[in-house]
């Protein structure tokens, strides 16, 4: 007797359809697939503007979108202007610009626009999430001018335009109206963008990443204003060093010998940057001293005085710096601001150039500052013979090592 619970597979009837019945099916799928591709793009484009003063410009737009963006702004008194951008991540070392919104603000402004331009740019090091950062970095803007309300319209090209208005609800909340404008992407065939690669990959990819942003996305805005943070210090660490080292290779401006510069030429080296050397100090003004003439590694003696002293601490070791202002330019508008700190520590001789290093800071307005020694540079002395270079007082000797700034210059003068 066959037991029937121990059956490992059972008949079915199996319906299909009749050859009548496929050609409908074909013949709906033929009649809906259009429909389908066509409201694809419309959910995605999206214009929705709200009543408000401010507008935002997504800065990667093309320069016609630019164009009608500005247009826009003097037709609809709008009042203030935000430019976001990511960063441009190619042939920098020929860009005059970090990222688009630096750019797109210079063609605003070659376009005839005369006021203030408000800039939204997240740094290079962030290469994710790139949209909502710069909604992050907008909502900063914000937060620093409470005087335009709580509303602002985007602006924005084609299909990119609901995803960009959802991550910027995510960072800025349910307090903040949030309009959109979506100018027409001429790079492909709106009405039958599938019939493009450039279309159907634009479409694909911006209806699966807004479905993902929908459900998925739950960023932590604190941790982004983090990484914006820090990625925008070390970027500001990395264009004065890249501004250095293009004076550097100017034959009207290096320190090095001439024909040192046309035979044996190399670009300054530094650290990495670190943010572990950018140490808070409590700073303690004392201008009772007399001037004095520093001592330098000529006979030439600059007139300094002392203007205070820096407390902080490296690790667990407290340190102090006294830091000196040059009584020779006490009454010059640029470097009348400026005190000067000469310094040495047990990098140097090794990694770092023998006789020392020095860092400028501006007179503090309170008793505390950041000494930043990411900031530390070498005296023109590291590079030719023929400078005249101020020696590190003895109360300036670290017993530490910074490992932050200038290194040695690579080849001897």
């Amino acid at each position: 007797m066959k037991n029937k619970y121990l059956k490992l597979y059972k008949k079915t009837t199996c319906r299909q359809p009749t050859l009548l019945g496929w050609l409908i099916i074909i013949a709906l799928i033929w009649l809906i697939t259009p429909l389908l591709l066509q409201s694809s793009y419309r959910f995605l484009t999206v214009n929705k503007p709200v009543k408000s003063k401010t507008m935002v410009i997504e800065g990667w737009i093309p320069d016609y979108s630019i164009k009608k963006a500005l247009q826009l702004f003097r037709d609809d008194h709008y009042e203030h202007m935000i430019v976001t951008g990511i960063p441009i991540l190619q042939w920098q070392p020929i860009s005059h610009y970090h990222n688009v919104a630096e750019a797109s603000a210079a063609v605003i402004k070659k376009m005839g626009f005369r006021d203030t331009i408000y800039l939204a740019p997240i740094p290079s090091s962030i290469l994710r999430d790139r949209t909502y950062s710069t909604a992050v970095a907008t909502k900063a803007l914000f937060e620093q001018h409470p005087q335009w309300g709580k509303s602002f319209n985007i602006y924005s090209v084609g299909v990119h335009s609901r995803r960009s208005r959802l991550m910027f609800e995510k960072a800025f909340g349910d307090d903040y109206q949030i309009g959109i404008y979506a100018d027409t992407d001429e790079s492909f065939d709106a009405v039958h963008w599938w019939r493009s690669s450039r279309g159907f990959r634009n479409v694909g990819n911006e209806m699966m990443a807004y479905w993902f942003v929908r459900f998925f996305f739950h960023p932590d805005i604190q941790q982004y204003k983090k990484q914006i943070a820090l990625g925008q210090y070390i970027d500001s660490i990395e264009q004065l060093r890249a501004k250095a080292i293009a004076e550097f290779a100017d034959s009207a401006q290096t320190p090095l010998d001439s024909l040192h510069f046309y035979t044996a030429y190399q670009d300054p080296i530094y650290f990495p940057v670190n943010t572990a050397f950018r140490i808070k100090a409590r700073f303690e003004i004392d201008t009772t001293g007399e001037i004095f003439g520093m001592a330098t590694n000529t006979a030439r003696k600059p007139n300094y005085r002392v203007y205070g002293h820096l407390h902080f601490m490296i690790g667990d070791t407290a340190q102090q710096l006294t830091v000196y202002q040059n009584t020779d330019y006490m009454n010059d508008p640029e470097y009348g601001k400026l005190l000067f700190i000469p310094f040495r520590d047990q990098t140097n001789g090794r990694s770092t150039y023998g006789a020392g290093r020095y860092l400028d800071i501006t007179i503090p307005a309170s008793d505390s500052i950041y000494l930043d020694f990411n900031k530390a540079y070498n005296p023109y002395c590291a590079y030719a013979d023929r400078w005249s270079c101020p020696l590190v007082p003895f109360e300036n000797h670290l017993k530490v090592s910074i490992l932050a700034g200038e290194k040695r210059y690579r080849d001897t003068h």
